[in-house]
């Protein structure tokens, strides 16, 4: 089974036959996603910051294209050892060891609803250097009426989508979303001034946020 594109929010995806994903042994919504988070670090970046890295496999993933990629989480059980490009640390969201501007890009996948938020973006943009980019990765709870025709959209990307994959639930902590989609989005605004939001299919969205020279 294959198909040729999948709408997520105003634009138009690129999306390869769900056999060829490269999580297809390993997928759920945010492995799903992973390939289109890695297609906006943009070429000339060497330096990669994961926070809430889990057991590395987004990390390993950038690293393939040569890229020096650090992956930090609050749980260090998970860390695998360190291998080619990849290192890892137990750090905070909320609290980063590192140097203003340190790297080229940083990323988050569900993080934020674990976390203060608000303090936890600021810490991500001040480690970001001139001119690179924070992504972020996470989702938000139902809303009320305006949410409902997402929630129909999501479940049937999801029953489309996961046909033929094989299902992964990693050993990371869970927690349900405190703040509502659109609540999300306005954390992202006020903390991000510049920063894009875009509502994705199966229960995500993505803010990118390019940070001025």
């Amino acid at each position: 089974m294959t198909w040729g594109r999948l709408v997520l929010g105003p634009r138009v995806w690129p999306v390869r036959g769900l056999r060829s994903h490269p999580f297809a042994d390993r997928w759920n919504h945010n492995t799903h996603y992973f390939p289109v988070l890695a297609s906006r670090i943009p070429g000339a970046v060497d330096r990669v910051l994961d926070v809430g890295c889990g057991d590395g496999t987004f990390c390993r993933f950038v690293a393939r294209d040569g890229r020096r990629v650090v992956g930090v989480d609050i749980d260090a059980s998970a860390f695998p050892a360190d291998s080619a490009g990849v290192r890892y640390g137990l750090a905070s969201a909320e609290d980063l060891p590192f140097a203003a501007g340190t790297f080229g890009v940083v990323t988050m996948t569900m993080v934020l609803h674990h976390v203060q938020a608000e303090r936890a973006l600021a810490e991500a943009a001040r480690v970001v250097a001139p001119g690179g980019v924070l992504l972020v990765l996470g989702y938000g709870r139902y809303g009320g009426w305006r949410d409902a025709p997402h929630e129909v959209r999501d479940l049937l990307t999801h029953r489309l989508v996961s046909h033929g994959m094989r299902p992964w639930d990693p050993p990371s902590a869970k927690a349900e979303p405190s703040d509502t989609w659109s609540q999300a989005r306005a954390t992202a605004r006020d903390a991000l001034p510049g920063s894009s939001y875009r509502r994705l299919a199966m229960w995500r969205y993505l803010v990118e946020w390019p940070k001025p020279r």
